[in-house]
């Protein structure tokens, strides 16, 4: 991959991206419900706290792009404060996609119950039979 520069700049924007969404994301859930617990104690200050937090768990992969070009030790160093904010984000993701799964199975059903009552009403599902 460090052999292509344009791949290299790819990788680079995707991490970056990736990375900075992701700790803006941790930053303002944490942030939020600092707010609803309790909101005397939680300011601006806390919110760069957050900030600072969420960065800190998207070093590796913020790290990645400059790791990859570099020797084995740097590699593993990256890959290794990848894995917590990884393992996490693969659990929200898990759970993520079975609210939705779920919610798509129920929209097909919907889906196939009404063309199933169309049919029943109709007397079939092609044209309809003249008499």
């Amino acid at each position: 991959m460090a052999e292509r520069t344009g791949v290299l700049v790819a990788f680079f924007v995707a991490t970056w991206l990736t990375g900075l969404s992701l700790a803006t994301a941790f930053a303002a859930a944490a942030y939020g419900f600092g707010r609803s617990v309790e909101p005397e104690r939680t300011d601006l200050i806390s919110l760069a706290i957050f900030g600072v937090m969420g960065l800190a768990s998207q070093a590796g992969l913020l790290l990645a792009p400059w790791a990859s070009t570099r020797g084995l030790t740097s590699r593993i160093i990256a890959a290794l404060l990848m894995g917590p904010a990884g393992v996490s984000l693969s659990i929200f993701a898990y759970e993520g996609f079975t609210r939705y799964a779920t919610w798509a199975i129920y929209l097909w059903g919907v889906l196939v119950y009404a063309v199933a009552y169309v049919a029943l009403v109709r007397g079939g599902l092609g044209r309809v039979r003249e008499r």
